[in-house]
Protein backbone atom coordinates (compact mmCIF):
# COMPACT_ATOMS: atom_id res chain seq x y z
CA UNK A 1 0.00 0.00 0.00
CA UNK A 2 1.43 3.46 -1.44
CA UNK A 3 1.35 6.38 1.55
CA UNK A 4 -0.33 9.32 -0.42
CA UNK A 5 1.46 12.95 -0.04
CA UNK A 6 -0.74 16.44 -0.21
CA UNK A 7 1.09 19.56 -1.41
CA UNK A 8 -0.31 23.00 -2.06
CA UNK A 9 1.23 26.44 -3.06
CA UNK A 10 -1.18 29.32 -1.16
CA UNK A 11 0.11 33.24 -1.91
CA UNK A 12 -1.78 35.41 0.50
CA UNK A 13 -1.07 39.15 2.05
CA UNK A 14 0.04 39.28 5.81
CA UNK A 15 -2.29 41.84 6.59
CA UNK A 16 -0.28 42.18 9.89
CA UNK A 17 2.39 43.87 8.88
CA UNK A 18 0.62 46.71 6.38
CA UNK A 19 2.21 49.76 5.85
CA UNK A 20 -0.35 52.35 4.56
CA UNK A 21 -2.34 50.63 2.08
CA UNK A 22 -0.08 47.74 1.12
CA UNK A 23 0.20 44.39 2.74
CA UNK A 24 3.02 41.85 1.99
CA UNK A 25 3.02 38.42 -0.28
CA UNK A 26 3.50 35.57 0.94
CA UNK A 27 3.82 31.97 -0.09
CA UNK A 28 2.41 29.07 1.72
CA UNK A 29 3.81 25.57 1.27
CA UNK A 30 1.78 22.63 2.30
CA UNK A 31 2.72 19.54 2.70
CA UNK A 32 0.99 16.65 4.48
CA UNK A 33 -0.60 19.85 6.62
CA UNK A 34 2.57 21.02 7.71
CA UNK A 35 3.31 24.89 6.78
CA UNK A 36 6.11 26.82 6.06
CA UNK A 37 5.82 30.08 4.71
CA UNK A 38 7.97 32.57 2.82
CA UNK A 39 8.34 36.30 2.22
CA UNK A 40 8.16 36.88 -1.58
CA UNK A 41 9.82 40.45 -0.79
CA UNK A 42 6.68 41.84 -2.81
CA UNK A 43 3.99 43.99 -2.36
CA UNK A 44 0.60 45.09 -3.10
CA UNK A 45 -2.40 47.26 -2.36
CA UNK A 46 -4.70 45.34 -0.64
CA UNK A 47 -7.45 46.57 -2.33
CA UNK A 48 -6.35 45.19 -5.64
CA UNK A 49 -5.87 41.43 -3.98
CA UNK A 50 -8.45 38.86 -5.54
CA UNK A 51 -8.47 36.68 -2.93
CA UNK A 52 -9.89 33.66 -4.95
CA UNK A 53 -7.72 33.91 -7.99
CA UNK A 54 -4.16 34.80 -5.51
CA UNK A 55 -3.30 37.64 -7.73
CA UNK A 56 -3.59 41.00 -7.85
CA UNK A 57 -6.20 42.47 -10.20
CA UNK A 58 -4.10 45.85 -11.00
CA UNK A 59 -4.18 46.27 -14.85
CA UNK A 60 -0.91 48.83 -14.71
CA UNK A 61 2.62 47.19 -15.89
CA UNK A 62 3.48 46.91 -12.13
CA UNK A 63 0.56 44.34 -11.02
CA UNK A 64 0.98 42.09 -14.57
CA UNK A 65 4.80 42.03 -13.45
CA UNK A 66 3.60 41.44 -10.06
CA UNK A 67 1.51 37.87 -11.63
CA UNK A 68 4.08 36.67 -14.15
CA UNK A 69 6.35 36.84 -10.70
CA UNK A 70 3.98 35.34 -9.37
CA UNK A 71 3.24 32.39 -11.68
CA UNK A 72 7.09 31.90 -11.53
CA UNK A 73 7.48 31.79 -7.79
CA UNK A 74 4.93 28.76 -8.45
CA UNK A 75 6.58 26.88 -10.83
CA UNK A 76 9.94 26.91 -8.91
CA UNK A 77 8.35 25.78 -5.76
CA UNK A 78 6.78 23.14 -8.03
CA UNK A 79 9.98 22.39 -9.77
CA UNK A 80 11.56 22.07 -6.00
CA UNK A 81 9.25 19.81 -5.07
CA UNK A 82 9.82 17.03 -7.97
CA UNK A 83 13.41 17.75 -7.62
CA UNK A 84 13.08 16.65 -3.71
CA UNK A 85 10.62 14.00 -4.61
CA UNK A 86 12.26 12.61 -7.98
CA UNK A 87 16.23 12.31 -5.39
CA UNK A 88 14.07 10.24 -2.91
CA UNK A 89 14.89 13.15 -0.56
CA UNK A 90 12.36 13.44 2.88
CA UNK A 91 9.65 16.19 1.47
CA UNK A 92 8.63 18.60 3.80
CA UNK A 93 7.28 22.14 3.44
CA UNK A 94 10.71 23.36 5.15
CA UNK A 95 13.08 20.97 2.91
CA UNK A 96 10.66 22.69 -0.39
CA UNK A 97 11.66 25.83 1.20
CA UNK A 98 15.10 25.19 2.10
CA UNK A 99 15.74 23.79 -1.69
CA UNK A 100 13.21 27.84 -2.73
CA UNK A 101 15.33 29.95 -0.66
CA UNK A 102 18.97 27.86 -1.63
CA UNK A 103 19.97 26.84 1.92
CA UNK A 104 19.38 23.35 1.31
CA UNK A 105 22.46 21.24 2.24
CA UNK A 106 25.39 19.91 -0.17
CA UNK A 107 27.11 17.16 0.15
CA UNK A 108 30.50 16.60 -0.72
CA UNK A 109 31.75 14.36 -3.82
CA UNK A 110 34.25 11.60 -2.79
CA UNK A 111 36.72 14.00 -5.79
CA UNK A 112 35.75 17.62 -3.01
CA UNK A 113 37.17 15.57 0.02
CA UNK A 114 40.23 14.41 -1.71
CA UNK A 115 40.69 17.76 -2.47
CA UNK A 116 40.25 19.29 0.76
CA UNK A 117 42.43 16.49 2.05
CA UNK A 118 45.02 17.34 -0.01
Amino acid sequence: MGSSRTFNIHFWLKTAKNKGDFAPIYARVTVDGKRAEISLKRQTKVTYWNTKSKKTTSRTPEGKELNAYLDQVKAKLLLCYKQLSSDFKLVTANSIKSRFVGQDEKHKTLMDLVTYTN
